[in-house]
């Protein structure tokens, strides 16, 4: 189908035009000659047939109506009673109508197919055009927010320095920290292209780089173990900035202590049999000092808890916070996605590990 649409769309010189216009006459007309004594009667044009619309395609369209032309003279001349003059008698006008009839089918349905192609060379050139102009706006508004967020740390930054007390320093600096990871949140996902995200991968990238925007000086062992999940992206925006608040929360505590910090991270899905939809859960443990005995994660002070909280609203979910057994934090955030999206949907066991590049402690771990 392809061969026959270039065919059919190909510009060609009108010298090229004419001699295959001459050629397809002699072939046809020698053709029909040479079985002119094999043939039964009632077959004046049959070798004419092919000429005509193979020169509709492979020549241009006019040449093709002056291919049926000439053959149809010739057929009338050589090929109807009475042979060797144009006779005009019932059965001859009968055959020439036939021959007219289909010839001219063939005209109109390859100008048909060809006014049809016109017409989707040039929907397809407006579209990428559109797409084109697209692309740029969708780049061009990247641009001015990540410029606009970034004006805002500056003037945090400023803030920053110009503060003495030591609480509101923290706090901008946390700010400051907050942002450059949305920043970088916003740049990963909100691709013109982008439907769907890869979690696992996608968590190793936004843990990474709440780890660079956190700029601290004492090591973090993280790591991280995840189940092959694909989301919507509309699914992966939240869950990545809980998963940024969620560490950025354990780095915070954690600073303090002497001991490197160390986070484990790890998500793990299933499907559910009843509903089609997909089970997901993401867990994080930290050796921090771990919770007050009062703490009550909707009545929290804490800016980043808050948000954290907030977002698993929006997936629908269930984020729970608790001292781990063995001391330091364990969060963990149950959510499912609709039926509506399980088509999207890539699920493989929980032991298929990723481990995070550290880039603090330059180490390695994988665990499980």
């Amino acid at each position: 189908m392809n061969g026959l649409s270039s065919a059919l769309m190909a510009q060609r010189s009108l010298r090229y035009q004419l001699v295959f216009s001459l050629c397809a006459v002699t072939i046809a007309t020698a053709l029909r000659f040479g079985l002119d004594g094999v043939l039964p009667a009632g077959f004046p044009f049959l070798t004419f047939f092919p000429a005509v619309m193979l020169t509709l395609i492979f020549a241009s369209i006019r040449c093709g109506i002056a291919v049926a032309v000439v053959c149809g003279f010739i057929a009338w001349f050589w090929f109807l009673e009475p042979a060797g003059q144009f006779g005009l008698t019932s059965g001859t006008l009968l055959a020439i109508g036939f021959y007219v009839l289909i010839t001219t089918t063939d005209v109109l349905f390859v100008s048909a197919a060809v006014w049809a192609l016109r017409e989707l060379n040039v929907s397809r050139v407006r579209a990428n055009g559109l797409a084109h102009s697209r692309s740029l706006m969708f780049s061009e508004l990247q641009h001015r927010v990540s410029n606009n967020l970034a004006t805002i740390v500056a003037l945090l930054r400023l803030q920053t320095a110009k503060t003495k007390d030591d609480g509101a320093r923290r706090a901008l600096s946390a700010s400051q920290a907050r942002i450059k990871s949305i920043s970088r949140l916003q740049r990963r996902l909100h691709s013109v292209d982008m439907q769907s995200v890869d979690v696992a991968e996608y968590l190793r990238e936004v843990l990474q780089d709440t780890l660079d925007v956190a700029e601290l000086e004492k090591p973090v062992d993280l790591s991280i173990q995840a189940s092959r999940l694909v989301v919507p992206n509309d699914v992966a925006v939240p869950l990545g900035l809980i998963a940024s608040e969620l560490m950025m929360n354990s780095i915070e505590h954690g600073a303090g202590f002497d001991r490197e910090i160390s986070i484990q991270v790890t998500l793990r899905s299933e499907p559910d049999g009843d509903t089609g939809a997909v089970l997901a859960s993401l867990e994080l443990r930290d050796n921090g000092p771990g919770l007050p005995d009062d703490f009550d994660l909707a009545q929290t002070d804490s800016l980043g808890l808050s948000v954290a909280s907030q977002f698993a609203t929006t997936l629908d979910g269930e984020l729970t916070l608790r001292n781990g057994a063995a001391g330091g934090t364990w969060a963990m955030l149950r959510f499912s996605v609709a039926p509506l999206g399980v088509r999207e949907f890539d699920v493989t066991p929980a032991d298929e590990t990723q481990s995070l590049p550290n880039t603090t402690s330059e180490k390695l771990q994988q665990i499980g």
